[in-house]
């Protein structure tokens, strides 16, 4: 009896296998049956999509991703034994998607080869070929759809699919009109159909989509589906539209026209529910990847790149779909905020989970292919003037240096606050300055392990970077501490920190971020910190179940940066560390960067060779201000802070650490030369401060600071210059009134404000540090004068507005 009830066992868990490995493919080819060639009484278009084939057909697109196949066509083709499996391959099976992904992959390889030329199809197509076509095919679509179902399944294998297909077009068709009876063949032709479709079909969003891919839903509000991962182009994400032209479906095609047009649109906090995309084009210029990252550089161009790819290839068709004046609108915005994240070749560190790949080269700006777009293909769409500006913008884009200077400020130069993105940048021809705060509104930079960066944890900390040359950063990341991010308040240790993947980033538990400007020279900013990771597992109350890194947690500070003319102040206020059980110090880095030149310090306007690679500078009446020539200048502020540590070290580096693609750069260096600022603020901090300046222009800076802090605490923080003509104040409570000689400030929400005379009164710029939908006005009372500042509303919550008054 035990004997029958032992083999009944084995016969349902071998049931249960088969079933399991049968279901998923009966639903992946009923799925091809649904969806292929639907019948529409539409000759015209009908006609478009057999020229679309045709294209295909010899266009290099077909190449795909056959790039990463070392193997010539003929090795590959050697390799495939008689049951159409790899020799090389066969020990491999057990990952199915990478094996399935590689196999795909050679199996393109030699048809691309047959379309170049190299071979012809009677040789590339023999039995044993076609046979590794479907037995590939069936390993992946045999697969649980409810495993992870991503990049191979999603963007590889159906682009490899579609390149295949599309190589012997001559021969699909033959048998899909039945001019041809090769029954291994039609298998084969019928598996490519299949394998493709999973562009559209996988991963399983798990809603109604799912049993209706031809849908508008289906290509919106999903990371899956959305910016680049939706409709990318087929080299390195969907093949959604060859694989529409392949199943030679109109309303595939009708569908992917609209998602286009929808998809040049932008998005922001107060509207990402209704927005056509959550990710993309931000309103405030920048960009979204991720959920509310700022990957300006990835998912928003790689998402435009692909719709124009579908735009273009219909354009002079029945599918014909033009874009309109919002469509332009959002990409203007992008192009010119997008310029202020790129500095003289480079674009900003700390904005990609690749940061720390050492690269020491330059580049044109990465939207450049947007730019070349519109003017080449929608000119009619543009103003006279937004062409000229184009033609000009792609000019100077050549030459990795963009200025732009006939242009008002905070377009392509000056200060942009990106209300998005918790992001301050000053951008001028001298030097580039980046603020990336963090609020609860935004989300950090993701990292994850040994597939991107590894330690992109302080990324959005107020992370406070200074650059002239655009390469300070990225030419030391190979020996970099990033618990000594500049402009950060952290505790130390990175000897301390395990590499984890994230790819929601970290951002700070509280709703307060804000900066404004008029778009000129000057600003005021600030945030409260308090890290928090979105990624962790929480409880019911909210409170992480586990705690990775606890090195990272604990720390709480008012920070704010003011900047007037060519000086930066940054000021602390409320630095305490909550968790004073955690080992390490806690510090506020000034700035960590490439030690390139002398350094020396100035006093009373004599300069002098700093003597010594380590020691501190203590605070005096006059500042003492320490300099790397030609670089940057920084300063204490006495009251605040009363010691300013420095080290001037050569380090050696491990770029592998940082990010395991470093393992194929043989050039980059072994060690490298760091400069690094800080102040101290104890273990145990409770309520602490700090202040220092940081002089950006050219030669010394003043014998006297021509800015003096008026209040510094958790409730105010505010500056002004010493000839009165500046003031700048970021308000965390509504009830704190600024007192600065003759001059009360005074505000009826929290912000941030910003007062600059000149001429005409006064210029007073004001930001709503909450992104409150519902505030529709900030009252500013200047010397006793209320001003009155509509606050602006849907997308543009939370953008700086200014006014002109006179007293």
């Amino acid at each position: 009896m035990k004997k029958n009830v032992y083999y009944i066992l084995i016969l349902l868990v071998a049931s249960a296998q088969v079933f399991a490995q049968s279901e998923p493919r009966k639903w992946a080819f009923d799925n091809y049956y649904k969806y292929y060639n639907p019948k529409v009484n539409e000759p015209e278009k009908d006609q478009a999509i057999e020229k679309l084939r045709a294209h295909y057909a010899t266009s290099t697109e077909v190449d795909g991703r056959i790039g990463s196949v070392k193997l010539s066509w003929k090795e590959c083709s050697e390799l495939i034994q008689e049951n159409g499996a790899f020799k090389d391959l066969i020990d491999k099976e057990r990952n199915v998607a990478s094996t399935v992904a590689e196999a795909y992959k050679r199996l393109a390889k030699i048809a691309v080869s047959v379309r170049r030329g190299e071979v012809t199809a009677e040789v590339a197509l023999t039995p044993s070929y076609l046979k590794s076509i479907i037995y590939y095919g069936n390993l992946e679509i045999s697969r649980s759809n409810y495993v992870h179902r991503f990049h191979d399944s999603c963007f590889s294998i159906p682009s490899s699919a579609v390149s295949i297909y599309f190589s012997f077009l001559k021969q699909m068709d033959a048998i899909e009109s039945g001019q041809e009876k090769n029954p291994l063949l039609k298998e084969a032709c019928d598996m490519l159909k299949v394998t493709a479709l999973q562009s559209w079909t996988q991963p399983l969003r798990k809603d109604a989509t799912d049993n209706n891919v031809v849908q508008i839903e289906r290509f919106r509000h999903h990371v899956w589906w959305v910016g680049g991962n939706g409709l990318g182009g087929w080299s390195g994400y969907r093949a959604v539209m060859p694989v529409a032209v392949m199943y030679k479906s109109v309303p595939m095609i009708e569908l992917l026209a609209e998602v286009a047009a929808g998809g040049l649109s932008n998005t922001a906090q107060n509207t990402n529910e209704t927005d056509f995309w959550n990710e993309g084009m931000t309103a405030d210029g920048a960009g979204w990847g991720h959920g509310r990252q700022c990957l300006i550089w990835g998912y928003p161009i790689h998402g435009s790149n692909g719709i124009f790819g579908i735009l273009n290839l219909l354009k002079d068709t029945p599918f014909n779909k033009n874009i309109d004046r919002e469509n332009v609108d959002a990409l203007l915005n992008f192009i010119r905020g997008g310029n202020f994240y790129y500095y003289k070749g480079y674009i900003l560190p700390c904005l990609d989970r690749g940061s720390m790949v050492y690269d020491n080269k330059t580049s044109v700006i990465s939207y450049i292919s947007i730019v070349n777009n519109l003017i080449s293909n929608y000119s009619n769409v543009l103003t006279t003037a937004e062409l000229k500006e184009l033609t000009q913008l792609k000019k100077e884009a050549q030459t990795k240096n963009i200025q732009m200077k006939d242009y008002p400020a905070g377009m392509y130069n000056g200060t942009r606050w990106f209300f998005n993105n918790d992001d301050l940048i000053k951008k001028t021809d001298d030097y580039h300055l980046i603020v990336n705060m963090a609020s609860s509104r935004c989300s950090g930079l993701e990292s994850a392990d040994n597939t991107a960066d590894n330690y992109n944890f302080y990324t959005a900390d107020g992370l406070t970077l200074f650059q002239r040359t655009g390469y300070e950063y990225k030419s030391i990341f190979g020996a970099y501490d990033v618990t000594a991010s500049p402009g950060v308040t952290a505790r130390e240790g990175m000897e301390k920190l395990t590499p984890v993947t994230n790819w929601e980033g970290y951002n700070s538990l509280h709703n307060f971020a804000a900066a404004t400007t008029s778009g000129g020279v000057n600003s005021a900013s600030g945030f409260i910190f308090e890290k928090n990771n979105t990624y962790d597992k929480k409880d019911k109350n909210g409170k992480a179940l586990t705690l990775t890194n606890e090195v990272l947690y604990g720390v709480k500070a008012n920070k704010s940066w003011f900047i007037i003319g060519d000086y930066m102040v940054a000021l602390g206020a409320g630095v305490t560390n909550n968790k004073p059980d955690f080992v390490g110090t806690i510090r506020t880095t000034i700035d960590q960067t490439a030690w390139e030149n002398e350094i020396t310090l100035i006093q009373n306007g004599k300069e002098k060779s700093l003597s010594g690679n380590m020691g501190s500078i203590l605070a005096d009446k006059k500042p003492i201000w320490i300099k790397q020539k030609n670089k940057f200048a920084y300063t204490l502020l006495p009251e605040f802070s009363k010691k300013m540590n420095y080290t001037l070290e050569s380090k050696e580096t491990d770029w592998i650490k940082m990010n395991l693609t470093n393992k194929s750069k043989a050039d980059a260096p072994k060690a490298v030369k760091v400069f690094k600022l800080w102040l101290d603020h104890g273990q145990k901090p409770t309520n602490d401060t700090y202040g220092y300046v940081v002089y950006m222009g050219k030669g010394n800076p003043d014998a006297e600071l021509p800015v003096v802090v008026t209040n510094n605490d958790t409730t105010l923080q505010a500056v002004q210059s010493m000839d009165g003509k500046v003031f700048g104040a970021v308000f965390y409570s509504k009830n704190a009134i600024m007192k600065a000689g003759k001059t009360t400030l005074k505000v009826s929400a929290p912000c941030a404000v910003l007062i600059e005379k000149d001429s005409n009164g006064y210029i007073i710029s004001v930001t709503d540090a909450e992104m409150n939908k519902d505030l529709k006005e900030i009252v500013v009372t200047l010397n006793g004068k209320s001003i009155s500042f509509a606050m602006p509303q849907g997308k543009e919550c939370g953008k700086p507005i200014s006014q002109t008054v006179t007293l």
